[in-house]
């Protein structure tokens, strides 16, 4: 620790959780406690990403998430004192997960006695924590030696090549092809694999992995992707970054918070409060229908996905209190929406605008599949989230999908789920090559690294979607005893 922070004064666990039960925002960075009250409303990820570290140990999350002129030059200003404590809580990695903070919710936990399915794992019982943050931060360290980090610029020349060719596809097919149904079924598959394409695009700059300055990729991003694909980076980036720090998190992840549709845990049976969304997600009538059916509607489902998209992209950029680029975004998807009606305009008829908009939004679902496979069946649960470290906690949640090199283009870095929760500023196109070294750091310590072929990882998900579905008619069963017993009672009440 440099000089300038041996006048800091000392802080302890108890001053820490004191300071933030006063409504502090102390986030404890490389063994600085930073106050980031001035700083929250201003952080291009979004507040949630932070008020999520709030009182715990951010040091492998800030680090992954920021270029290391951010970690190492902007950070540390925010610094008001050293953080001091014990050996053994050193190693923690929350000092509040007994307290009851609004904006974030202690971590789910098998501990809590509640009895909650869970997916089956391999991983050992007794992890080394301490441990497999070392070594995950060595393995770092080797990969920013070994210049992994720089994008090769020459990878997104066949990815150029491929977004112009689908654009040019479906463009020359509504506009010069024949009237028929095959035209517009090839325009509608065209425009689907451009958007899912985009999706993988807009990602890597939402991320800054192409050039690494974030004004530009982010400005890029939008440019891109909203005048292409209509949606908003800008709520993509506050939701994703929400998702990578509290992955699979079911009270606080909204990437898994899908009722009334979808539940991936029996906690939401428990109509649980969104912290990401701010209102309880109630487990009412329709959820208990739907989550019944769940993995036999999930397909279905993913069809109307991306009308869903749009709901969220607008409902972000009219009502949001955080859009940094509201204006430049709602004036790029207004940019969408005039060429693409212009586009389906010269579409003869009504029915095959309808075919058209259809097999475009429903072979969209292939996106939604491929995003939903790396976690929807992957543990909600955390072993000890007091102690579970950055590494750990990425590792049990995500999984990868198994596909041969020439395949990559079609699943744009998902199938690297767990290298890239790992490391998400490391240039998809050097997922593969970190696969081997990630592997080796699970084996090395006893977790499960979980990974399936495409077609297997549907399978696996879609039983796990119908084990919760199973409990279903128990939890309806459940309900029905209790009031059953409660109508006997006071049935007996008014018979005295």
């Amino acid at each position: 620790m440099g000089k300038r922070f041996g006048k800091l004064p000392l802080c302890t666990a108890s001053e820490l959780r004191r300071r933030v039960q006063q409504g502090e925002y102390l986030v404890i960075i490389d063994g600085l406690v930073c106050k980031l009250n001035g700083f929250i409303g201003k952080h291009p990820g979004g507040p949630l990403s932070i008020m999520h570290m709030v009182g715990r140990d951010a040091t492998d999350e800030a680090r992954s998430m920021h270029p290391a002129e951010v970690f190492e030059g902007t950070m540390p200003r925010w610094a008001v004192a050293r953080f001091v404590t014990d050996e053994k809580a050193a190693a923690q990695a929350s000092y509040v997960e007994d307290l009851d903070l609004p904006y974030s919710a202690p971590r789910s936990t098998l501990a809590d006695g509640s009895g909650h399915a869970q997916p089956e794992s391999s991983s050992a019982t007794d992890l080394d924590y301490a441990a497999i943050q070392r070594d995950y931060r060595q393995l770092d360290v080797q990969l920013r030696e070994e210049g992994m980090y720089r994008c090769d610029y020459g990878d997104y020349a066949c990815e150029a090549a491929r977004y112009v060719a689908l654009f040019g596809i479906a463009c020359g097919l509504i506009l010069l092809g024949p009237a028929s149904a095959w035209t517009y079924l090839a325009a509608g598959v065209s425009t689907a694999l451009l958007w899912q394409q985009l999706a993988f695009f807009a990602h890597d700059l939402g991320h800054n992995e192409l050039t690494g300055r974030r004004e530009f990729d982010m400005v890029l991003g939008i440019c891109v992707a909203d005048v292409l694909g209509g949606l908003s980076v800008g709520w993509w980036k506050k939701n994703h970054n929400t998702h990578h720090i509290v992955t699979n998190d079911v009270d606080n992840d909204p990437d898994i918070q899908h009722l009334p549709f979808l539940a991936v845990s029996t906690r939401f049976f428990e109509s649980r409060y969104s912290t990401y969304y701010r209102r309880v997600m109630e487990f009412d009538a329709a959820a208990r229908m739907f989550v019944a059916l769940q993995d036999k509607l999930y397909y279905l489902i993913m069809c109307f996905a991306r009308y869903n998209l749009y709901f969220l992209s607008w409902n972000y950029l009219l009502f949001s209190d955080f859009a940094p680029y509201r204006v430049l975004e709602m004036g790029c998807i207004g940019v969408f929406f005039v060429w693409f009606s212009w586009l389906v305009s010269h579409i003869p008829t009504w029915s095959y605008v309808i075919l058209y908009l259809s097999v475009a939004h429903s072979i969209s679902a292939v996106l939604h599949i491929q995003i939903t496979l790396s976690h929807f069946a992957m543990s909600t649960e955390s072993p000890d989230p007091v102690y579970e470290c950055f590494a750990a906690r990425q590792v049990r949640t995500t999984m990868d999908v198994i596909c041969p090199t020439w395949l990559d283009w079609f699943h744009g870095g998902l199938q690297f789920q767990i290298e890239h929760h790992l490391f998400p500023r490391l240039p998809r196109h050097k997922l593969r090559r970190v696969q081997p070294l990630v592997k080796d750091l699970c084996r090395k310590h006893g977790m499960e690294f979980k990974e399936f072929s495409f077609i297997d990882g549907n399978v696996y998900t879609l039983r796990w979607l119908g084990e919760v579905a199973s409990r279903v008619k128990l939890y309806n069963g459940r309900d029905e005893h209790s009031a059953q017993a409660v109508a006997s009672f006071k049935k007996s009440l008014r018979t005295q």
